[in-house]
């Protein structure tokens, strides 16, 4: 049966004719049908031209569609003039008339909102690197603590800035600078090694509960090169360096629960273990033929990008378990070294102090993400030279970078003769005061200084009179005890 109009054909000729305008008819009424439904493209930018997710649109009033990733969305045509009101948190909502159907896609610019201001000291020193958030708007503050952030919202703005008290203020988008003032934290801790963690933990949270202590300072990796908790940092694993002796995510949680700061120490350079079972990373003696190694200590080539890694990997694994600070101690080169080792970038005071400083900076932009501070412990006789002191730590460099400073100001480290004192471990007060004072002169920045103290070979009163000249500055202070043994009588009490 045919499907052709019941009329006389007399040729083919009419038949492709009576085909052809059949043909034409079934375009021409298809098309009046779709003529009021046809589509076209509209693209969401900001005043930067970065596509606008998420943003919304109206359409004569008419709320209609919400932009994809790239900024798209596909909108009707009605066949008349349309007004289209573009909308996107953080951002300043607009109306376009689109008089004519468009060709091709449509931009529509929406300007984002910006936010700006300071974030100081409550001294009014600017404070740099302090995160500014609306939302999932952020900025960061500079060198003179000034800030934008692009894309806000109105409404409830935080700052914080890892080992600083956070803040938040309100803003109800008008131009302007805003000034938000933070403080940061005064911190009071005690070493706790691997195995005190394990069998002790108890002892330090309720000594935590009962003295002016507000921090567990707690080994991840010491000096032995070993790891105290289930790593799964490969390069541990390959070096065998992994001793599991308490559970990190218990130990996170408990001290979370006694409102206690946990510092997780890494010992960074300095590592018999890794050093031996992967040489390749150690810093090398051409004489000997082996990993350079003096006084029973060995050293991972800080210049190495693999055991830069480890260090890092740690830290980053360290932070995403809930640890709230990373202190990287032996974050340095071999202060005894002989001319025949040798390091990947050289060992020139500015190949040293370079390789130190990069490193550090590297973990802000690693472990800043996590809300973790990092942290730099330093010989304490560099808050005086005015150099490296031949390890690559210079006082400026290090704390230009870093969120928390610690000077091991330990007097009984002093020889004769430092400060004018014959004897300067006989009085640790005294040198503490000057060492600080060297040190607090020197500061680049707005930074935390939190020194570690001496808690060996000496009385409570002793111990006490290192922390008073510390709070003389008002910083906080950490207790070092190798054996994790803790002056008690030293603490004040809650």
């Amino acid at each position: 049966m045919s499907w052709y109009p019941a009329v006389p054909v007399k040729s083919k000729r009419q038949i492709r004719l009576l085909v052809i305008l059949t043909l034409g008819w079934l375009v021409w009424a298809g098309w009046s049908l779709l003529a009021g439904s046809d589509e076209y493209v509209v693209r969401i930018l900001d005043d930067e031209g970065v596509p606008v997710s998420d943003a919304s649109v109206a359409v004569d009033g008419d709320p209609t569609g919400v932009s994809e990733e790239e900024g798209l969305v596909s909108l009707g045509w009605s066949g008349e003039a349309q007004t289209l009101a573009v909308s996107a948190t953080g951002h300043v909502a607009t109306k376009v008339m689109i008089p004519d159907y468009p060709d091709e896609t449509v931009d529509v610019v929406i300007r984002a909102r910006l936010l700006r201001g300071r974030v100081t000291t409550p001294a009014n020193v600017p404070v740099e690197g302090a995160f500014v958030r609306s939302g999932d708007a952020v900025g960061v503050s500079d060198g003179d603590g000034r800030f934008v952030v692009r894309g806000a919202s109105t409404g409830t703005i935080d700052v914080t800035r890892p080992a600083w008290h956070g803040t938040t203020f309100e803003w109800e988008g008008g131009p302007g600078e805003e000034v938000a003032t933070i403080e940061p934290l005064v911190l009071k801790a005690v070493h706790v090694g691997g195995d005190a963690a394990a069998n002790n933990l108890d002892l330090y949270l309720s000594m935590a509960g009962e003295t002016e202590l507000n921090a567990i300072m707690l080994d991840l990796k010491d000096e032995s090169g070993y790891i105290w908790y289930d790593t799964e940092v490969e390069t541990a694993r390959e070096a065998n360096a992994v001793n599991p002796l308490y559970d990190l995510g218990e130990v996170v949680e408990r001290v979370d629960e006694a409102d206690l700061y946990l510092i997780g120490r890494v010992t960074t350079f300095q590592d018999p273990v890794a050093a031996r079972a992967l040489p390749d990373m150690a810093v090398w003696n051409n004489t000997t033929n082996a990993p350079h190694q003096s006084s029973g200590q060995y050293f991972l080539d800080p210049s190495d990008e693999q055991a830069r890694e480890y260090a890092l990997a740690l830290g980053d694994e360290a932070c995403a378990a809930g640890v709230d600070e990373i202190q990287f101690d032996y974050v340095r080169y071999p202060d005894d070294r002989p001319e025949s080792v040798e390091f990947d970038g050289g060992v020139t005071q500015e190949a040293r102090v370079t390789a130190v400083r990069t490193f550090l900076k590297e973990a802000t932009e690693r472990l800043h993400p996590h809300g973790c501070a990092v942290a730099a412990d330093i010989f304490g006789f560099v808050t005086r030279a005015a150099g490296d002191g031949g390890i690559g730590q210079n006082w400026e460099q290090l704390l230009s970078v870093v969120d928390v400073a610690s000077p091991m100001v330990y007097p009984s480290h002093y020889g004769s003769g430092w400060y004018n004192l014959e004897r300067p471990n006989d009085e640790p007060a005294t040198l503490v005061a000057a060492a600080l004072a060297d040190g607090m002169e020197r500061i680049p920045r707005a930074v935390v200084v939190r020194p570690w103290l001496q808690d060996f070979g000496y009385t409570d009163r002793q111990v006490r009179a290192q922390i008073d000249e510390a709070e003389q500055y008002g910083l906080g202070w950490m207790l070092w005890n190798v054996l994790s043994e803790v002056s008690t009588g030293a603490l004040e009490a809650e």
